[in-house]
């Protein structure tokens, strides 16, 4: 059977915009399942070695601590978590929870663990070690930013048994089922979760059909298959072990060196194949596959208290000045596509705000002329003997970035890119010192506006003082009939839009090759890589 994940025609897998299965209740989720990932009639090679080439250091390896991708899609073998959510309809289906029910307000969760599932210690999965697992994200606070956000409101887990457990929280969470499915939430041995986090980085335990054999920074990690396992969620291609005995990630920071290693034969998979190599992967001998990231599209996540973005009009001009269609050309995307909306159109809850985000440089000259802003001699707006001058700081797309540079430039705008390391982007999160971030931030839930802007969550990126918004992304998070959160939601993205809290630039894709001797790489709902079902066919 075919690999829904694989670009045989140019197509791209998103994950269903079923803003419904956020707030399932159990028994009321169920699956169809995903096709098989390998053919029935290809031959496993005698050998199950693969080398993957990744294009950055994961810095830290602890699914609970990080947003990187790079460290996610290797997290996602070492880590199991209670639910798992269908890419291709959004249901959420049991995983190491075999039972899950919510109350009526979404205040409480109770679980069922299934039996038999021990971690690679050889500990076994109890309700006691997932409260512990819990408790120490909320304790990790900053340094678990994305997990804490999906704990919002968390005031304890109820163990009643060593199999059944309740996760309350103190107002309304009906994000919290959609968050049980991503590695965030992802559940670690009892000495993982006692360890430091700076030893959390460097090694984790987890339930997962892979174990960490090594991990050298700035060289290489490699992972090995977990003898015994056999608790794989319904959405898998095969029940029992990996395929695979061990997956060697090596560090090659430069495109061209995978690139030209995958063709060689060097790697058998390479991370992020650039947009203008597609072409080069499309033929018999490899294969390319795709996923669309759900969330917010790569953007200018905006500081409102720093430097001219206070400005409304500024950040509205600099929207107006983007010709997100344009920038999709300008990177070659051939599987990329210019945003409308502050969400991705993979994303459940997802609305069109196009018209919004049309490129209008009139209109964008009309705003900062009403503002006070005149062209200076170079072509740079002026007022009051400042230049018109932002800095986007960013550790990834900065193709992306240098085409909307180009644009503004072409528009009066003076944008400067600040590129760091990924340890540095997140020290200036931390430290708040930043005009713009140029990032996006990628899960199945419109929450993600919340995580990405609230005041309160642990991972805002956008400084915005908005009550408005505040208010609505509450609301949303605490409301638990689907239409009228959809409607929520809906004023969220235009709000966002309109006062360019976030000015999305492209909706990206997670864009990956391997030889054509490499079957069944597949995706999660959140366009991170899977494992599991890939093999070597000879």
């Amino acid at each position: 059977m075919t690999n829904p994940f694989r670009l045989s025609r140019r197509h791209l897998v998103a994950p269903a915009a079923v803003l419904a299965a956020a707030t399932a209740l159990a028994g009321c989720s169920s699956s169809s399942g995903t096709e098989a990932t390998v053919s029935a009639s290809s031959t496993p090679a005698a050998a199950q070695d693969v080398v993957f080439a990744i294009k950055e250091d994961p810095t830290c390896l602890d699914p609970q601590q990080t947003s990187m991708t790079t460290s996610l899609n290797i997290g996602r073998q070492l880590t199991d978590s209670l639910l798992d959510q269908d890419p291709a309809t959004g249901d959420i289906v049991p995983w190491l929870a075999s039972d899950w029910s919510v109350n009526d307000d979404a205040t409480a969760y109770t679980f069922t663990l299934r039996d038999g599932v021990t971690f690679s210690d050889g500990t076994p999965l109890t309700s006691e070690v997932v409260a512990e697992n819990f408790d120490a994200i909320m304790a990790l606070g900053s340094s678990a930013s994305l997990a804490s956000a999906y704990l919002a409101g968390y005031t304890g887990t109820d163990v009643t048994s060593e199999t059944e457990f309740t996760v309350n929280f103190s107002a309304p969470n009906v994000q919290f089922a959609q968050g049980a499915t991503t590695m965030s939430l992802g559940i670690l041995s009892a000495d993982t979760v006692a360890a430091s986090a700076e030893d959390r980085c460097q090694s984790v335990v987890g339930t997962g059909p892979f174990v960490l054999d090594s991990y050298t920074v700035n060289d290489s990690v490699k992972i090995v298959k977990r003898d015994g396992y056999d608790w794989g969620s319904e959405l898998r291609g095969h029940t029992g072990e990996a395929y695979l005995d061990s997956v060697t990630f090596p560090i090659i920071t430069e495109a061209s060196v995978r690139t030209g290693g995958l063709e060689s034969g060097e790697y058998d998979l390479i991370q992020d194949v650039p947009y203008i190599d597609e072409s080069r992967f499309s033929g018999d001998a490899f294969h390319l596959y795709a996923a669309a990231n759900p969330g917010v599209p790569n953007s200018f996540v905006i500081n409102t208290t720093h430097g001219l973005m206070g400005d409304e009009a500024v950040r509205q001009a600099i929207t107006k000045s983007l010709d997100r269609d344009q920038i999709n050309v300008l990177t070659g995307s051939a599987s990329g596509q210019a945003p409308t909306s502050v969400l991705t159109s993979s994303t459940p809850g997802y609305t069109d705000l196009g018209d919004t985000l049309a490129y209008d440089p009139e209109g964008a000259a009309a705003l900062l002329e009403a503002d006070g802003w005149t062209l200076g001699s170079d072509g740079i707006y002026q007022k009051d003997g400042q230049t018109l001058t932002f800095t986007v700081t960013a550790f990834y797309a900065q193709d992306v970035l240098e085409a909307a540079q180009m644009q503004l430039a072409d528009n009066g705008i003076d944008m400067q890119i600040n590129m760091v390391s990924a340890g540095d982007f997140f020290g200036a999160i931390a430290s708040g010192d930043y005009d713009a971030l140029g990032a996006g931030l990628t899960r199945t839930d419109p929450d993600v506006l919340r995580v990405l802007l609230s005041v309160d969550s642990a991972s805002r990126w956008g400084i915005v003082d908005d009550p408005e918004l505040e208010s609505l992304l509450q609301e949303q998070a605490a409301t638990v009939d689907t239409d009228a959160r959809q409607a929520i939601v809906d004023q969220i993205q235009q709000l966002v839009a309109e006062k360019a809290y976030v000015i999305p630039t492209l909706e990206t894709v997670q864009l990956h090759a391997s030889s054509a001797n490499v079957e069944g790489l597949t995706f999660d709902s959140a366009a991170r890589i899977n494992l599991y079902d890939a093999m070597v066919v000879g």
